[in-house]
């Protein structure tokens, strides 16, 4: 009786693993189905924004290429898609039609982004990267006696950590006369104010007709929100500057690295191997 049990016992093992092993296997199918394979020769970039008299003249964003080419399936591809981390809904394209997505950020920030390609059967994958937009910001004025508060927004796009640097470089400028009589020389402060109206930097510094004054300075972990950058010339001065403020909005450098697309020499070297 013993040795039926045990018989019996070892078929229904036997049974199981063979399920198992089926199970394995379609799961295992399942998830090779797509080989998601996507390449990109940038995972970073700056904004370039600039502003005359204090009004914004152009602004020109990050375009990031991204290339499933090489993207395959047990089953025909279907769609390709990019979530850009940004807030924005996810870029879709047909993947019959295209296999490249062009993604814009006028935005700053470190963005998760979500890279996936799905079948006709449904199946999916997707990838995570990283990637990095920095800020560049150009300011001017000219023949000002009272320059205008340059607004910095140092708030990331999204809910991401806050950019690790602001740089400013600010320069201005006592120009001369232009009767060809001798000018005054003049006073100028400059302020960086957070949030909470709080100093985070000052200088003040005299510039002699025909002359100019630089500050350079570098603010590590701004708080998040509008930082104010004034310049104001002494009480009773009667002469006017010239306003040039050059500001970065740096980003700890964490992007994913890229994956460029192969050359054909590296396609020869595969091939040979």
């Amino acid at each position: 009786m013993s040795g039926a049990w045990k018989a019996l016992g070892f078929s229904l093992l036997m049974v199981l693993s063979s399920l198992s092993g089926c199970l394995g296997s379609e799961e295992k199918e399942e998830e090779n189905a797509i080989d998601l394979v996507v390449h990109y020769d940038s995972t970073s970039g700056t904004i370039q924004q600039s502003f005359i008299g204090g009004s914004q003249i152009s602004l020109s964003g990050v375009t990031l290429n991204f290339d499933f080419a090489r993207t395959t399936s047990d089953f025909d591809l279907a769609t390709f898609s990019i979530e850009p981390g940004d807030g924005r809904s996810p870029i879709t394209v047909n993947a019959g039609e295209t296999a490249n997505i062009d993604v814009e950020y006028e935005l700053h920030g470190l963005f998760s982004v979500i890279l996936s390609a799905t079948d006709v059967e449904d199946n999916s994958e997707n990838m995570t990267l990283i990637v990095r937009i920095d800020k560049h910001m150009e300011w001017t004025e000219q023949n000002s006696a009272e320059p205008d508060v340059m607004p910095i927004n140092t708030e990331p796009d999204n809910e991401g950590p806050v950019p690790k640097t602001l740089q400013i470089l600010s320069t201005i400028e006592n120009p001369e006369n232009f009767q060809g009589l001798a000018g005054s020389p003049v006073t100028i402060t400059w302020e960086l104010t957070d949030p909470n109206e709080v100093s985070k930097g000052i200088k003040s510094e005299q510039i002699a007709d025909g002359q100019d004054a630089v500050w350079d300075f570098s603010l590590a972990y701004p708080e998040r929100g509008i930082h104010d950058l004034s310049v104001t010339l002494e009480q009773g001065a009667d002469e006017r500057v010239n306003v040039n403020h050059v500001i970065d909005i740096l980003y700890e450098e964490n992007e994913s690295q890229i994956n460029p697309f192969p050359t054909g020499n590296e396609n020869s070297d595969t091939e040979s191997e």
